[in-house]
């Protein structure tokens, strides 16, 4: 899958006529692993509502609710949401393949080899991927590329 529309069309439960995303198509597969997890997850009987999918800060920003759904598929849910945000760090958002997060002239982007160059500006890559998640039992991850998977982690000082 490489397009939104393919997308669109495999989940037309969740993604509504109209919706646009605020992303490049590279990301399509990240949205497409996340929109399993929302389909497999979700109750019929549950709402869903997306109201935003961008990018932010060189990275995939997901803004949506549900409502009438059991805590397991709401813990699945939230999962599912960081790791996408998480694996978008690390893949291109032009393409969808491997990526570093980086800077252009202040503008942070994830992107490959091939499209580093814009306007004339390489992007250079920014220090460490910035981010940790903590779960509703303040629990820390952060996302490791070797097993494609958030695993537990210290605390950040910041949180101290």
């Amino acid at each position: 899958m490489k397009t939104w529309n393919e997308l669109k069309a495999k989940y037309p439960r969740l993604l509504r006529t109209g919706f646009f995303f605020e992303c490049h198509e590279g990301w399509v597969g990240i949205l497409d692993d996340y929109f399993v997890v929302i389909d497999r997850e979700l109750p019929s009987e549950a709402t869903y509502e997306l109201r935003q999918v961008k990018e932010k800060l060189g990275f995939l920003r997901i803004y949506d609710s549900s409502y009438g759904e059991p805590l397991s598929s709401v813990r699945a849910v939230t999962y599912a949401r960081a790791l996408a945000e998480a694996r978008s760090y690390h893949t291109c958002e032009y393409c969808g393949r491997p990526g570093v997060w980086s800077s252009r002239r202040g503008y942070l982007s994830t992107v490959c080899d091939d499209h580093a160059v814009r306007d004339g500006y390489r992007a250079e890559p920014c220090e460490a991927e910035p981010y940790t998640y903590r779960d509703e039992n303040r629990i820390w991850w952060t996302y490791d590329v070797e097993v494609d998977a958030l695993v537990e982690t210290e605390a950040p000082d910041w949180s101290r």
